[in-house]
């Protein structure tokens, strides 16, 4: 067994597109700009996102998943690995194939992160993931994770209820870190005393805080993945809730300042916006 080095490695486990930047491809950047060794697994090799149509590509199978993963932590993963992140499954038996990495991974540093991006639908689309996916965010992801970061919609559907102002985010989120995870960060909160403004809602058992940003109009796929991994590479470094939330909110607004009107998030072009964003929003305490 060869160790890798340091203990500052994420093990990724999300789609990988050919062209654009969504799943693995929005998420390993942000996490590598931020100083981590990255290592992304694919649950599906697909040519574009399907906001373009069906894409090209294939679902992989869980042994496939298993497969890399067990490659990796061959040469000594787990016990490099700082934290796991999940995001688009394409099955349960994928998220399966995960939650034993995770398990492996927790079991050679008990102080790892398990980040879930549950990718279970949105308020334009409704569900659109399997229902066995959606599920399996519900009843098995949830008990296993750290910190959950949906958004307003999949917020809404795993605590089974409405969710139209902050007090109804707290607490829906409430009912989620009952179950053990320890910080649950929803995007796209919707202010009702704020026209033409988002929120961006964290908390934990000691809190809430809210941080709020210009609504952008005709922003391209892939901001729910971005902002999942520059959170967690920012409780990583070990900054509180609050700390983590501003910074992954601002350098996520940031990239999606510049990428407004195209198809794509100009990932490459505004990549110094996931280190020192130009914008700094106020995370107001709500709880």
């Amino acid at each position: 067994m060869i160790p890798l080095v340091p203990p500052t490695a994420v093990l990724c486990v999300q789609s990988q597109v050919v062209y654009g930047h969504v799943g693995n491809a929005a998420a390993v950047l942000a996490l590598q700009r931020q100083g981590f060794e990255v290592w992304p697994v694919p649950t599906a090799l697909l040519a574009h996102h399907a906001g373009y149509g069906p894409p090209p590509g294939r679902v992989l199978a869980d042994r496939e998943v298993a497969a890399l993963i067990a490659g990796v932590f061959a040469r000594g993963g787990a016990n490099n690995c700082a934290a796991v992140v999940t995001g688009w499954l394409g099955t349960a038996a994928n998220g399966e194939a995960a939650l034993a990495a995770v398990a492996e991974v927790k079991a050679a540093n008990p102080k790892a992160l398990y980040l879930c991006d549950p990718v279970i639908g949105d308020d334009a689309q409704g569900i659109y993931a399997p229902a066995e996916v959606a599920a399996f965010f519900r009843d098995r992801a949830l008990a296993a994770c750290d910190v959950l970061a949906p958004n307003r919609f999949e917020l809404a559907w795993l605590a089974g209820q409405e969710i139209a102002h902050p007090g109804d985010a707290i607490a829906a989120a409430g009912r989620l870190l009952e179950n053990g995870t320890r910080l649950v960060a929803c995007t796209s909160t919707p202010l009702p005393d704020a026209p033409g403004m988002i929120g961006t809602l964290a908390c934990t058992r000691a809190g809430a805080w809210l941080a709020r940003t210009e609504r952008l109009n005709r922003v391209p796929q892939g901001a729910g993945d971005l902002f999942a991994a520059l959170l967690l590479a920012r409780l990583l470094k070990g900054a509180n809730a609050k700390k983590a939330l501003t910074f992954a909110v601002a350098a996520t607004f940031g990239v999606l300042k510049q990428s407004q009107g195209g198809g794509e998030l100009n990932l490459i072009a505004a990549q110094d916006q996931l280190v020192h964003p130009t914008w700094a929003p106020e995370a107001a305490r709500l709880k």
